[in-house]
């Protein structure tokens, strides 16, 4: 091909034909500038193409990752319930409302959860830019919210059990070793159930319902099932977030 346009300008000039050398000059340019330009646009489209397949892996791992963290909530709420239903029968037993043999497992006054949820803050680091605007600021909004979550419980209610209730504990001398180290499995079970402790006198009853009838304890359980509910209020609004943001990435999908 280059060799026929070189031969055309060959013969043009040969023949003394500049004006028609001219014009075929400038029309072989515009040529060679279109084919510029429908290399780059298809180059473009095979990038974009590349990108929006790229991002659609990313959006389904993103939906596999939610629907775990949500089941990882679901186990947060079912602590909060289990907490907070020891923190009422203690407070009602003192009120002379309830028998003793009716509180829960005293150990799960000591409880604390720890976080693993896949979608966090350092999310966005690790994988790929999403193009999508709605997706990227629904996942900025809801590893927001997640933050918050983490930040209220790890800072002020897993501070409260560290540093104030579990030293209480101790000082009140209500732990069983004997119960503890007999235990041959001691920690969760595969659905982060206290199974194998349960019912294992691990906190001597006893001696936990004397501490819980005096003041200092009460004062600290007010404010030990405050901090709860405001965790719990928080954990609402993941939830609520987790959900609304699965959902929209199951519909965003439907157009890669």
């Amino acid at each position: 091909m280059i060799k026929i346009f070189r031969q055309i300008r060959y013969n043009l000039m040969s023949e003394n034909k500049t004006g028609r050398y001219f014009k075929y000059a400038i029309g072989e340019i515009i040529l060679v500038v279109i084919g510029i330009l429908i290399a780059l646009g298809i180059n473009n489209w095979n990038e974009k193409r590349q990108n929006r397949n790229e991002e659609k892996i990313t959006l389904t791992k993103l939906e596999k990752d939610l629907t775990a963290d949500f089941s990882q909530f679901n186990y947060y709420k079912q602590t909060f319930r289990q907490i907070d239903q020891l923190h009422i029968e203690l407070y009602r037993l003192v009120q002379g409302q309830l028998p003793a043999d009716s509180i829960s497992e005293p150990v799960l006054i000591r409880r604390s959860l720890y976080f693993t949820q896949l979608v966090d803050s350092d999310f966005k680091k690790d994988i790929p830019a999403i193009n999508n605007k709605k997706i990227d600021e629904a996942l900025t909004k809801y590893t927001r919210r997640v933050k918050d979550m983490e930040v209220l419980y790890s800072i002020q209610l897993e501070s409260m059990i560290n540093n104030r209730l579990k030293p209480l504990l101790y000082e009140s001398e209500v732990y069983n070793p004997k119960s503890w180290f007999s235990l041959e499995k001691k920690g969760f079970s595969k659905d982060l159930t206290y199974t194998s402790i349960n019912g294992k006198n691990i906190v001597d009853k006893e001696r936990f319902i004397a501490l819980a009838k005096t003041n200092k304890f009460q004062q600290l359980l007010f404010e030990l099932n405050a901090k709860w509910h405001e965790f719990n209020d928080r954990l609402d609004q993941v939830i609520e977030a987790n959900e609304n943001f699965k959902d929209l990435i199951t519909s965003e999908l439907k157009n890669y």
